[in-house]
């Protein structure tokens, strides 16, 4: 019965194992073998009493390797005195194994303290877990290969770096690898090549690709991989990114104002990314002389399509506004990104200047312009007045010169 009752806390104990525990560490977290059929080989790590605690521990083994290791103990105590505590385990290769990695993990659990009766455990137990993965060697060549991608640096160079391990029992002899580049329409744009290396067995070597980005817009992209070895291929595939997934905000308008009524903003932004940008909108915040926000307003989410321009529409409430000039901040929102452009707003009777993108946006169409119309109207007048007079000067002095 004590027997069961034992089996039974420690499936409980299982159960609720915690993968990360503070008060207990474990090194080293992996060990990588190969393998040699029939070969015995000893692993030793160390538990370490991070919190200096006494407590007693458990130890088991889990994987498809289990049956195959041998623990040299597999409970023990640790006083608060005591900063590590040492254990090893031997492993025997068995006469054959999958090709690949297999693997087995090793978990030491921390068992919580025992209620006053002693009968009981009291509280989640807690566990570290060190793993051990063998190395079985595929017939002939076999290239196992990865894709690290980084840039682009401030050249707009992308680096791909591609790790490539032999891991049959023959050597590689000539390894080399092609990338080709897509957009995520998945359209073909681009390709590299990189150098040769050769690979012994069970050994590990890298390729490297370089890529000019400069005359790419910015957005996300494929890279697709192929590793060619001795006639034979791998391939893979990743994502990656070049630039930012930017919104720029290109033009402000306010169109038929009138001081005291609602102010409606045009805004013009662009999506400078290569794939589509969903429920964003415009945030528009206008300060008074204090530099406290006098009006905050938004406008209406709006999905963009890659590389396109579209008009987003906020309205601001002039009620009780007077004329002059106000700063004021434009966010542009998407997602988890976010923009900001502060300007100038030069209020005044029937319009709002726009000032801080570069030029100044004069917005009212009907009346505003009459103004300065006008002036042009005037000058033309004049200036024409003024050549025709010289042309009548011009021709009575050269009809006095031929009466004479």
């Amino acid at each position: 019965m004590s027997k069961l009752k034992f089996v039974l806390c420690f499936a409980l104990i299982v159960v609720i194992i915690s993968v990360q525990a503070s008060a207990m560490g474990i090194t080293p977290g992996r060990t990588t073998l190969k393998y040699e059929p029939g070969a015995e080989q000893t692993v030793g790590f160390k538990i370490i009493n991070s919190e200096k605690e006494d407590f007693q521990a458990v130890i088991l083994v889990q994987g498809e390797l289990n049956e195959s290791i041998a623990l040299s103990e597999v409970s023990f105590d640790m006083t608060s005195g005591e900063a590590e505590h040492s254990v090893s385990y031997t492993f025997k290769a068995p006469p054959s194994l999958k090709p690949g990695s297999r693997s087995a993990e090793i978990v030491v659990i921390k068992l919580p303290k025992k209620s006053g009766s002693g009968a009981t455990f009291v509280g989640a137990a807690v566990g570290v877990a060190t793993q051990l993965h063998v190395l079985v060697p595929y017939p002939g060549k076999y290239a196992d290969m990865d894709l690290n991608i980084a840039g682009p640096d401030g050249n707009g160079q992308v680096t791909f770096l591609i790790p490539v391990v032999s891991r049959g029992d023959l050597d590689l002899v000539d390894v080399r690898a092609t990338v080709d580049i897509y957009t995520s329409l998945n359209e073909k744009i681009d390709s590299v090549s990189t150098g040769r290396v050769s690979i012994a067995s069970g050994q590990r070597n890298e390729l490297v690709g370089v890529w000019d980005s400069k005359n790419f817009t910015s957005g996300a992209y494929k890279a697709v991989v192929t590793v060619l070895y001795d006639e034979q291929a791998a391939k893979m595939e990743k994502v990656f990114e070049i630039g930012s997934r930017t919104l720029e905000l290109q033009q402000v308008e306010v169109n038929e104002f009138s001081l005291g009524d609602i102010a409606k903003f045009e805004l013009l932004v662009e999506n400078k990314w290569n794939q589509p940008i969903t429920g964003a909108f415009a945030q528009m915040q206008i300060f008074n002389n204090d530099k406290q926000v006098m009006a905050d307003f938004k406008s209406a989410n709006y999905d963009i399509p890659a590389l396109s321009k579209a008009l987003m529409v906020a309205f601001w409430d002039t009620k009780g506004v007077k004329e002059g000039t106000y700063d004021s901040s434009v966010f542009l929102r998407y997602g988890e990104h976010s923009g900001q452009k502060d300007l100038q707003l030069k209020v005044s009777t029937n319009e709002i200047n726009v000032i801080g993108l570069g030029y100044v946006i004069s917005q009212d169409k009907k009346s505003g312009s009459s103004g300065s119309s006008s002036a042009l109207v005037t000058v033309l007048v004049i200036v024409i007045a003024l050549l025709v007079l010289v042309n009548l000067a011009w021709f009575l002095v050269l009809r006095k010169k031929l009466k004479k």
